[in-house]
C-alpha cells in the first residue's frame, strides 16, 4: 500500500494532486511547523502579465499549521479578504473555459467564515479532489502522537496506516535518511508538469491547481501519461 505525506497547502499546485493520485493513503501533515515562507497560507494564480500571490492573512506564530488562526478583520479594497480573493480569482479566470462550471462551489467556500487556516485549506483541497475525481483516504498526522522526528517519523506514519511503500516528493532526496528504509520501501515522485492552454499567452507552470481546472477541466490528461499537450502559446501539439 502506497502512502504519501504532505502539508495542507493553500490552493496546492498540480504536483500535490499528482502525488495524491499515485498513493492509496494521503496523510495530511497538519501538525508540521507553520512556515510563512512556504505555501501554507499562499499560492499563485495566473494573471495577464505573469502571476500574482493570493495570501491568506494569518497570525504568524511559531506553532503547528493546524493551530494557525486567520485575521478575519483584514480587508482588501474595503472588502473582507476572502471575498476579495474570490473576486480576484473570478476577474482573472472568468473567460476560462471551465470557470463557470466550478464558480458557485468556489464562491461558497470563500463566503464561509473560517477561524483557522487548516479548515479553509482543507475545504479547498477537498473541492479540488472532487473536481479532479480523486477519491482517496485522508488521514491527519496530529492523531498519531509520535515522538520520533524527521525520517523515522515518516516511517512510523507509513507503518501506522498499514503502508509498505512511502512516496516522497523529489525534494526528499535532499533530506531523507535512506538507510532507515528497510521494511518500508522508498519511492520518489517523478512529476512532469503538463503544458496546457492558459487564459494568457506564454505558459507559466506551477500555478495553483485551479488554473488547470478552469482552463482544462478535471485532471489534465498528461498526468496519466496520455492525451495531448499544448505548447507555450496554447497550440495543441
Amino acid at each position: 500500500m502506497i502512502v504519501t505525506i504532505h502539508q495542507p497547502n493553500h490552493l496546492p499546485y498540480l504536483g500535490f494532486f499528482d502525488k495524491m493520485k499515485k498513493a492509496d493513503i494521503f496523510v495530511i501533515h497538519d501538525d508540521a511547523q507553520f512556515n510563512k515562507h512556504e505555501f501554507q497560507h499562499r499560492n499563485r494564480i495566473r494573471v495577464e502579465k505573469g502571476w500574482q500571490y493570493l495570501i491568506v492573512p494569518v497570525y504568524k506564530k511559531e506553532m503547528s499549521i493546524n493551530q494557525i488562526e486567520i485575521k478575519n478583520h483584514v480587508q482588501i479594497s474595503k472588502r473582507k479578504w476572502s471575498i476579495a480573493h474570490f473576486e480576484i480569482i473570478r476577474d482573472w479566470y472568468k473567460k476560462a473555459p471551465y470557470f463557470s462550471t466550478y464558480e458557485e462551489d468556489l464562491r461558497k467556500i470563500y463566503e464561509k467564515n473560517y477561524e483557522k487556516l487548516i479548515d479553509l485549506n482543507m475545504n479547498l483541497i477537498q473541492f479540488l479532489m472532487k473536481a479532479f475525481d480523486l477519491d482517496k483516504k485522508i488521514v491527519y498526522s496530529n492523531g498519531f502522537g509520535f515522538k520520533s522526528k524527521r525520517t523515522q517519523r515518516i516511517i512510523d506514519t507509513v507503518r501506522a496506516v498499514g503502508g509498505d511503500i512511502y512516496l516522497s516528493g523529489p525534494a526528499g532526496r535532499n533530506y531523507l535518511d535512506t538507510s532507515l528504509f528497510k521494511d518500508v520501501k522508498l519511492e520518489f515522485q517523478d512529476f512532469k508538469h503538463p503544458i496546457y492552454r492558459q487564459c494568457y499567452p506564454s505558459f507559466v507552470p506551477n500555478m495553483a491547481a485551479i488554473d488547470a481546472l478552469f482552463n482544462v477541466g478535471k485532471m489534465p490528461k498528461p498526468l496519466d501519461d496520455q492525451g495531448e499537450f499544448y505548447d507555450s502559446e496554447g497550440i495543441m501539439k
